[in-house]
């Protein structure tokens, strides 16, 4: 799992300040872990509202996975019903009104207004059956999914589709060993960085069934090396002139 550590306060869904060294990823019962995008304080109570569901099962029931699924589903059915409240205040509109009245002018708008809201809350949530089998969830708070293959999703905001983008061009897969996925997360969040919303600095754990998790958010020797042999190149070398003259022979350009 990897993330980065920029948090944000917002107030009516403007950003009002920063934290760079905050963070994302949440560690939850049973050793499943949580990431969420959201408003820091937003997410602390998201989180909280989803731990206090999923420290209710016991790890040895045979149906945790699917009990994991349905705490994610309520949660996203308590962001749903926090956003509807906040948007009837901010229209003026009463939830009965909003739910019985058939006149209501602007219901269109003020539903819209709700699932964008919500939408803009992601979580996903990683851990192992008791076989060791990887699970991952993730869920908009509109729809929850499952993903097996390619085996990631790329949540959060404005750097998310740059993050997934990158893993495409290295066709991640789940049949890729630990090292090779560690590296490519890693190039993808630094690629998300195109995105000025996304912090410069990381967290990244790797998960293992029936192990303590490792932090790998450092910037090692060995990273560094591998960042410099295989994170794409510096194209400054086709500034040289006889660079233009290798693309006049190879193509035949004429003055």
């Amino acid at each position: 799992m990897c993330a980065d550590t920029l948090v944000s306060w917002s107030s009516e869904g403007v950003p009002v300040s920063g934290n760079l060294g905050g963070s994302k990823i949440y560690k939850m019962p049973n050793g499943f872990y949580a990431a969420v995008c959201d408003d820091i304080s937003r997410a602390s109570q998201i989180i909280s509202y989803l731990y206090t569901q999923m420290e209710k099962f016991e790890p040895s029931n045979p149906q945790l996975i699917d009990l994991v699924k349905n705490a994610l589903d309520d949660t996203s059915e308590y962001v749903r019903l926090w956003m509807r409240r906040e948007v009837l205040a901010d229209y003026g509109v009463s939830e009965d009104e909003f739910l019985h009245d058939a006149t209501l002018a602007n219901r269109h708008e003020i539903a819209g207004e709700i699932k964008n809201r919500a939408m803009s809350t992601q979580i996903t949530i990683a851990g192992f059956k008791d076989t060791g089998a990887p699970i991952l969830l993730f869920s908009d708070c509109i729809a929850s999914q499952e993903q097996s293959a390619p085996g990631f999703f790329c949540a959060g905001g404005a750097g998310n589709f740059a993050a997934l983008n990158w893993l495409n061009f290295r066709q991640q897969n789940c049949f890729m060993s630990i090292q090779r996925t560690f590296f490519h997360v890693r190039e993808a969040k630094q690629f998300s960085e195109v995105c000025p919303v996304v912090g410069e600095l990381n967290q990244t754990i790797l998960l293992r069934h029936g192990k303590e998790p490792v932090n790998l958010s450092s910037v090692t020797p060995l990273v560094s090396r591998w960042f410099a042999n295989m994170f794409p190149a510096t194209t400054d070398v086709l500034e040289k002139p006889d660079t233009w003259n290798q693309l006049v022979a190879e193509y035949g350009i004429k003055d």
